[in-house]
Parts: C-alpha cells; structure tokens; sequence
C-alpha cells in the first residue's frame, strides 16, 4: 500500500483484472481511487477538496470512450490533471482524435514503462497548481504579429498550404522552411515565431529531433508534429517525452490547421506569461540579494580603495555596474548565491585581487607634459607585453593596463581606442564597446578568473584616472559599455 501522502491517481477501469494488475504495478508508489464508470469517478472527484494528480484510463476499447464525459469533465474543469491513456495496440487515428480533443495528455502501450509512468505522475503532482485559463483565443500578442512556422521537405505543397491560411486569417503570419537546418535558421532570425509544425521524416535532422532541440533552447514555442506515415511509436514517444502539443496526421486541411493554430497560440501566450511571471518573481527576490552583495563589497572595499584616492570612487564603480544590463535573474542564479558559498567567494577573491593590485600602485607626480605621443607610448608597453609583470606601477601605467586588458576581454584592438587632444585635456574613449556579459552586481552561478580580471581592471580604471587629476564617464548598454577619460595634458 502507498504510504500517507502519496500523490493519488484516479484509475478508470473496464475489466476487474486490469484494475488489479495495475493496483499490483502502482499500488505501492500511489494512492489509487479505481472506478469502474464514469459517473463514479465524477462523484468522487466532486466530492474530494483536493484533485487527483492524474487519471489513468485502463479501458478495454479504448475507443469506446472517445466520448467520455470523465475526460471531458477533467479537461473542462480540471485542467491541471493529467490524463493518461494506457492500452493495446492503440491506432493512431484514435490517439491523433484523442490529443486533438484534449481528452488525454500521455499514452502508453502494454507493457508500460514503469519508471516513465511513475514520473509522469510524479511530476503533475509537484505541479498540481491548477493553471489560470488561457487567455481568449482571439486576443492579439503585444507588438508584431506572431509566426507559425512550417518545417516541410514538400516545398510546393507548404507554399499552397501557407497562402491559403495567410488568404484565412490575419492573426498570425505563416513561415515555411524545407528542413530542420533551414528552420533553425529561420528562427535565429524571427523572434516572434511561436508555433513550429515540422514533418517527421525529412532529410538530415527529423521531425521529432527538431522538436527536441526547440524544448530547450525555446521553451515557449509550441510544438506540432505531423506526419503521412502510420507511425503510431514515433507519436507517442513525441507526446510522452518530447511533451508536443500536437501530433497532426497529413494530408492537411486549412481550416483544421487554422483551429489548431490558434489553440496553439493561446497555449503559447500561457507559457510567456507563466515564464515571465517566473523572471519576474526571481528579479524580485535577487534584487534584494544584489543589494546585500553591493553592500558588502562596498564595506570591505571603501577603506582601502577610497583611503587611496581620497574619493568614492568605490561607489562610483559600483553604481557604473548596475548601469550595465544583463540578463535577467533565473532560478539556478538565487540557489547559487543562497545555497552555496558564491556571496562569501565573490567578496572575498575581489577584494583580494584589487588589494594585491592596489599594493603595486606608486603614487608618481605626472609627466611633465603628458600628450597624445606621450600616452600612446605608455600604452604601448602593455600591448607589446601582456605577460609582463612588475613589482610597482605608477597610475599611467596602471591605466594603460586596465585598458588592455579591458579591450582584451572584449577581443577589441588598440586602434578601438579614440585619442584626442584639445584644449589642455587628453580624451580617450572606446570607439567601439566592451562586452560586459557579466559583472558584480549580475545574477551569476559561478565566479570565474576572467570574470574578476575584468571587473579588477574597470575599478582600477577608475583609480588610476583619479589619481592623474583626471574624470571618467561610464555609459551602460545591453550586457555593453562605453566610457570616456578625461585627463590633463599640456597645450597643443
């Protein structure tokens, strides 16, 4: 028997020794409720405050319950509930009817993969929220119309299928595309592609391998496969495992494909609000971790750094980082600084690293005359050098250093730097902008030495311009920078 508080599955059965077959098979994992009609199982779920994480139907025809009103019901009012269709050789028109009702979300053939069904089951139940309803169907997304792409080794016949629907509708454009690759493509280019339809057998990557592709590098893009061939296995591999939304039998026929297209859409618009409404929260919640990080970096920074130079400039970097955005918190970035030693290690290995480059940093009195032919000069030790090492550095040494190896970290070149003279200053600025993928004050996973050298060099970019009597501007952009240092220097 299930222990207590085991995940509870509603099981709809036809034959007395299929219900005890699968009571022998689950009975120890889940809480089984077994019915041997509809109506019993629909009262038991009236009657129950907390639903069933999934129903399982064990039917002995099993197209006998195409109309059933448990599936219906559940479907309806119960959309958080899985429902699983396990049987015998089950046709696939049966299956292809039943998906497209939204009568069953998985499908098994005997003998079942037990470990597969368990989490199946398992994992409804971690999430047996029910799900706020879709948006209307009709409702427009935000912006430019959105794409349904389809991916067919039938150019001809995707090109009459595409104009027929665009002639149908005007709530979504329809692109095609003759292979996976052509596809993949497609979608690097058009970001507003939210349903993809793909033909399984095709040359080079399948149908089903596409779609796989497109569960973990595009998560809100709904997925439809289609196919002319009787492959009953290929489909239900591709709802049990590869989630799909559909699996859509050929030949096509425009106005069916124009109801699931727009279903589909609806299902997209729920995953977009479901992730964003997911970033939103961890945005949330690291704000709060980014304001205790700044915090401490500046109380084990301040004393060393702003004692050097007499000015705050610790702050002044710091508040140039939270300029610099990048990308959004996730998750994994809120484990990492919560539940590992990511806070204490960033703190700690930056604050060392500036401390050891601040003890190499000897106060000179400026050049007398520090021009552009002076400046280039110094800077074109540390490119010529890079490895090179030395016990002390005077400031313009210490600029120049930051600056390559900020350039550096960007793949930029020396000629990226835009030198003038004018007016008894000295202007440097960078024509072309750093990458900041990352910074300090961004949701990370991982430190890492690139990371810290780079951030160690914009800091002391910042010192070494204050100590020539010089300003700096910073600019943030998109995971970019830009900045312009100001020094003095003698008339032209």
């Amino acid at each position: 028997m299930a222990t207590s508080g085991a995940a509870e599955i509603l099981l709809r059965y036809d034959k007395t020794q299929e219900r005890q077959h699968f009571e022998t098979l689950f009975g120890n994992d889940f809480a089984v409720q077994a019915f041997a009609s509809d109506q019993a199982a629909l009262d038991h779920l009236a009657s129950t405050s907390t639903p069933p994480a999934a129903i399982v139907l064990v039917p002995n025809r099993p197209e006998h319950h195409l109309q059933s009103l448990l599936l219906a019901k559940a479907r309806d009012q119960h959309p958080g509930i899985l429902k699983i269709l396990i049987g015998d050789a089950i046709a696939l028109n049966l299956l292809v009817t039943l998906l497209d009702d939204q009568l069953i979300d998985r499908c098994f053939e005997h003998p079942v993969n037990l470990d597969v069904v368990r989490s199946h089951v398992l994992a409804a139940a971690l999430t047996r929220e029910e799900p706020s309803p879709f948006p209307e169907i009709g409702q427009a997304l935000e912006g430019s119309k959105p794409a349904v792409l389809i991916v067919d080794d039938e150019p001809t016949a995707t090109r009459y299928l595409s104009r027929q629907l665009e002639h149908m509708q005007t709530e979504f454009r329809v692109l095609s595309a003759a292979s996976a690759e052509e596809a993949l493509l497609t979608l690097r280019d058009d970001s507003n592609v939210a349903v993809v339809m793909t033909d399984q057998r095709m040359p080079g990557m399948h149908g089903k391998e596409l779609l796989d592709e497109l569960r973990q590098s595009h998560p809100t893009i709904v997925r439809i496969l289609t196919s002319a061939w009787g492959e009953v296995d290929v489909a239900m591999d591709a709802v049990n495992e590869g989630r799909i939304f559909r699996y859509q039998k050929k030949p096509w026929h425009a106005g069916d494909l124009q109801i699931l297209f727009r279903k589909a859409l609806a299902h997209h618009r729920a995953l977009v609000a479901a992730r964003d409404s997911s970033r939103s929260m961890a945005e949330q919640q690291f704000a709060e971790l980014r304001q205790q990080r700044r915090a401490r970096l500046l109380e084990h920074l301040s004393e060393r750094v702003d004692g050097y130079t007499g000015e705050p400039i610790t702050a002044d970097f710091l508040d140039a980082l939270a300029r610099i955005r990048t990308l959004p918190a996730q998750p994994p970035h809120l484990r990492a600084s919560r539940e590992t030693a990511l806070e204490h290690e960033l703190v700690r290995d930056f604050v060392g690293l500036v401390c050891r480059q601040l003890d190499t940093l000897e106060p000179a009195p400026m050049p007398a005359i520090l021009d552009r032919q002076a400046f280039e000069q110094a800077l074109a030790d540390p490119w010529e050098n890079p490895a090179a090492t030395s016990e002390t550095q005077t400031p313009l040494t210490a600029l120049c250093q930051s600056l390559a190896t900020l350039l550096n970290a960007s793949g930029l070149k020396r000629s990226a730097l835009d030198i003038t003279q004018a007016g008894g200053h000295l202007t440097v600025a960078n024509a072309s902008a750093l990458h900041i993928y990352s910074h300090l004050l961004a949701p990370i996973t991982r430190l890492s030495r690139p990371l810290l050298e780079q951030q160690s060099a914009l800091l002391m970019l910042f010192v070494s311009t204050r100590l020539l009597a010089g300003d700096i501007d910073v600019t943030g952009g998109d995971q970019s920078l830009r900045f312009s240092l100001r020094l003095p220097a003698g008339t032209d």
